[in-house]
C-alpha cells in the first residue's frame, strides 16, 4: 500500500494526472459501434487527448493476443485454454515509458515512426518472461493477419499502475507493449478503446472541460476525468478494508486451527499416558516427551513449507514463512507441553492426573 501511495505521489509531482470516467449510454455505445460513420468525429476527440500541446497522454488499454495452442510450444507460465494461448498486450507512446520509467534489456526502444507511419509488421517490445519464446528480430503471427516483430526486450519486474481500472500495479513481465499509432486504429471500437483508457496529465483543468464538451458535441460522448489522487484515496480506503477482512478471517482460522490442535494433543496424551509413564520410568524426561510430541507437529510444518515454496516460490518467503512456522508450533504446542509436564510418573502410570 505504502508503495502504491508513493508511486502516485511520484507520477503527479509535476502535473496532476486524470482519467477518464464512461458515462455513455450502452445504446450510445451501440450505435457509435454498429458502423463506422463517427470515425472522423471519434478521430478528433483522440486528437484532442493525444495529440494536444496543452496536457501530457498516456494510454493504459490492454486486451490480448490469442495464438494456436498446438503451434505455440511450452506456454506453462502464461494464460491458455484448450485450443488457444492468451499473452496480453497494452498500447504505449513515449510519455507512457517516461512516467513509468521503464528501460531495456536488450534492442531498441520505440521511434517517431513506430508511432506515427503505418507497417505491415508492427514493431513491439517483449516483458522479460516471454525470452522463453521470442528473441529480438523474432516476428509474431497471433491470430490474424497482423504481424509482429520484437525489436525490444524489457528489464526484468518492469511495472506500472493502473489506479482507474486493476486498481494496482501491473507487471509487464509477461506483456507485450504495442506503439500507440493512430494509423493502426481502424474502427470506432479502436478509437473508443484507447480514448476511454486515457490519462491526461495537465495543470489546466478547462482543457479537460474543453475535451468532456468536444466529446459530447460531436458524438454524444458522456464521460468525466477523475483525478488520480482523489481516486486513490477510495482505492486505500478499500485495500484498507480488505486488509481489515482478512485479517479478521485469518484470525478466526487461526483459533479455530488452534483449539482443534490443542484438543487432539490433548485427548493424545490421555491416550497415550500409560506409554508415556513407562517412557518415564525407563530413564526418559519430560523433555523428551514434549520432543515427541513437537516432533509430529514439525513434521507437517516442514512438508508443508517445502511444499509452499516449491509451489509458490515465486511469491513467498521462504525465511519469513519458517520463522511463522516455528511461532506457530510454539503457541500450539504450549497447552499440551504444560499439562504433560504436570503430570508425574506415578499419575501416569496409573492412567489418571493428580
Amino acid at each position: 500500500m505504502n508503495k502504491m501511495n508513493h508511486e502516485i505521489q511520484r507520477l503527479n509531482e509535476t502535473k496532476e494526472i486524470y482519467g477518464l470516467v464512461n458515462f455513455t449510454g450502452s445504446m450510445q455505445q451501440n450505435l457509435l459501434f454498429q458502423d463506422d460513420t463517427y470515425i472522423t468525429e471519434l478521430s478528433q476527440i483522440y486528437d484532442s487527448i493525444y495529440a494536444n500541446d496543452e496536457v501530457e497522454s498516456f494510454s493504459l488499454y490492454s486486451s490480448t493476443f490469442n495464438f494456436e495452442k498446438s503451434s505455440f510450444g511450452n506456454s506453462e507460465f502464461l494464460y491458455t485454454s484448450e485450443a488457444n494461448v492468451f499473452i496480453p498486450f497494452l498500447y504505449t507512446n513515449d510519455l507512457f515509458f517516461e512516467y513509468f520509467n521503464l528501460e531495456l534489456t536488450e534492442g531498441r526502444n520505440f521511434t517517431v515512426e513506430d508511432y506515427q507511419k503505418k507497417s505491415p509488421v508492427i514493431p513491439v517490445l517483449i516483458g522479460s518472461d516471454l525470452t522463453f519464446k521470442y528473441k529480438l528480430g523474432d516476428i509474431l503471427s497471433p491470430l490474424g493477419s497482423q504481424q509482429y516483430q520484437v525489436v525490444g526486450i524489457l528489464k526484468k519486474n518492469s511495472s506500472y499502475i493502473d489506479i482507474m481500472a486493476t486498481r494496482d500495479f501491473k507487471n509487464l513481465d509477461q506483456m507485450i507493449l504495442l506503439p500507440l499509432n493512430k494509423n493502426e486504429l481502424l474502427s470506432a471500437a479502436d478509437y473508443d478503446s484507447v480514448i476511454m483508457r486515457a490519462y491526461i496529465a495537465t495543470d489546466d483543468k478547462s482543457v479537460l472541460s474543453n475535451i468532456v464538451n468536444q466529446a459530447n458535441e460531436l458524438v454524444n460522448y458522456s464521460f468525466a476525468f477523475k483525478s488520480m489522487l482523489y481516486q486513490s484515496k477510495f482505492v486505500a480506503q478499500d485495500k484498507e478494508k480488505s486488509l481489515q477482512i482478512q485479517i479478521l478471517l485469518s484470525s478466526l482460522i487461526l483459533i479455530f486451527t488452534f483449539v482443534t490442535v490443542t484438543v487432539s494433543y490433548l485427548q493424545f496424551i490421555e491416550k497415550h499416558i500409560y506409554e508415556f509413564g513407562v517412557h518415564l520410568l525407563s530413564g526418559a524426561t519430560h523433555k523428551d516427551l514434549a520432543l515427541r510430541l513437537g516432533g509430529q507437529f514439525l513434521i507437517l510444518l516442514v512438508l508443508s513449507n517445502l511444499i509452499t515454496n516449491s509451489l509458490f516460490g515465486g511469491f513467498s518467503n521462504l525465511y519469513i514463512s519458517v520463522i511463522v512456522s516455528m511461532l506457530l508450533a510454539i503457541i500450539f504446542l504450549t497447552i499440551p507441553v504444560l499439562r504433560l509436564n504436570r503430570m508425574t510418573t506415578t499419575s501416569m502410570l496409573k492412567g489418571r492426573i493428580r
